[in-house]
């Protein structure tokens, strides 16, 4: 697991901590909420982790994202991102970039999972 620590631009310097963890399906069972962040025509594609949220990543609203994920996630728990590759989830970690969150960046994302053979659910709208 590496650790990435992010400066943020308040002048007390806060630091989040963002951890980015190797997607697998062995690993998907030790997060109790993933947020999957692609888009609807990509949940339909290729389905979704079972118990994932739905929450697409805007990265021009930051504010309407991060409304989102708290009204559908408790973010005094870890929060894992997950995306089809993990670019786009590391990037909503960093943006995220808050002290008191605890955000995992699956990294390898969805076409890594499916790759090595996890079975998805069907997005249900």
């Amino acid at each position: 697991m590496r650790k990435i620590l992010l400066l943020g631009a308040a002048a007390a310097m806060a630091f989040a901590e963002i951890s980015t963890v190797q997607v697998s399906p062995e690993a998907i069972k030790n997060y109790e909420q993933i947020v999957d962040i692609r888009t609807p025509a990509e949940w339909m594609e290729t389905g979704v982790i079972k118990g994932a949220k739905t929450i697409t990543f805007n990265a021009t609203d930051k504010e309407g994202f991060l409304n989102e994920l708290k009204a559908n996630v408790d973010l005094k728990k870890p929060v894992a991102l997950i995306c089809r590759s993990g670019r786009r989830s590391a990037a909503a970690a960093m943006m995220i970039d808050s002290p008191e969150l605890n955000i995992i960046n699956l990294d390898g994302g969805m076409g890594s999972l499916i790759n090595q053979g996890y079975k998805t659910t069907p997005y249900q709208k």
